[in-house]
């Protein structure tokens, strides 16, 4: 698979500055020939950012035009910039600028992805869901992900674990309730009952950081006294693996070792890692 860089894909597509386009790389279309992406990363869109926009739209314009694909209906879909596309329709704009650009729904949905990222539009877990997807719908390994979204390995495999946290608590940290953070240290609590009263202690005390990381450290069935040794086996096992390996209850030399994947495909990457080794 040919790897990308985060930013390389989406620069080809859209110059930095419209003053840079030339008239025939881009024209206006009616703005009812275009529908959102079937593929579109993001799930929820910030009401009082989108009257931002669209105020910022009507007093100094595009500073880009959005970018559409044919579709099958004779019309266009968003490849890049429904936000622009939703303040444009709230303003009861006839026509926007647009790029028509041929993508296939693999390209399309990496194009929406590296906007968003870079615009910061995705929550955490809209984000890792559209991590879990480049793994699981369109093949990339986790260390193609890492490349793709700029970040270490690690910090992929902490976003995709976001997705691991019992429904309600998602929702909060979608919603904003919770932070990122917050929710990262309530998956140190292993069982999702106790996970839920963690969370339900942070809204109700109003827990910082550190006092979570308190609280779950007691609530963890893990041994209280960190093996340095351990922690380096973890480490170098994660390193080949390419995912989130943690060793359990050792006690009198026996142990749990928990290999975590994130799809069948991801799965399927690391039997062959290990049958290879």
């Amino acid at each position: 698979m040919e790897r990308r860089v985060l930013g390389k894909g989406l620069e080809a597509l859209i110059p930095k500055k419209t003053e840079s386009l030339l008239p025939k790389e881009f024209q206006y279309l009616p703005i009812n020939k275009i529908s959102p992406a079937k593929v579109q990363p993001r799930q929820e869109v910030n009401q009082e950012e989108l009257k931002e926009l669209a105020q910022s739209i009507k007093e100094k314009g595009f500073i880009q035009p959005i970018v559409v694909r044919k579709n099958k209906e004779g019309g266009f879909e968003i490849v890049a910039g429904e936000r622009r596309y939703l303040a444009s329709k709230s303003l009861g704009l006839k026509e926007i600028p647009t790029i028509i650009k041929d993508v296939n729904d693999k390209d399309a949905f990496i194009l929406a992805i590296v906007e968003n990222l870079q615009r910061k539009d995705l929550n955490p877990i809209e984000e890792a869901q559209a991590l879990s997807r480049l793994i699981a719908e369109f093949s990339f390994s986790l260390a193609q992900v890492a490349q793709f979204v700029s970040k270490d390995k690690t910090t992929v495999v902490n976003s995709l674990r976001l997705l691991k946290l019992p429904v309600k608590i998602q929702k909060a940290l979608r919603e904003g309730v919770i932070t990122r953070t917050q929710a990262r240290t309530i998956l140190g609590v292993e069982r999702p009952t106790d996970q839920e009263k963690l969370f339900q202690q942070i809204i109700k005390e109003g827990l910082s950081v550190r006092e979570i990381e308190k609280k779950a450290r007691l609530k963890s069935r893990r041994k209280k006294a960190i093996d340095p040794f351990v922690v380096e086996v973890e480490e170098k096992l994660q390193k080949a693996l390419g995912s989130k390996v943690k060793i359990y209850n050792r006690k009198n030399n026996r142990g749990k070792l928990v290999i975590e994947y994130y799809s069948l495909k991801d799965l399927e990457r690391i039997i062959k890692r290990l049958k290879s080794k």
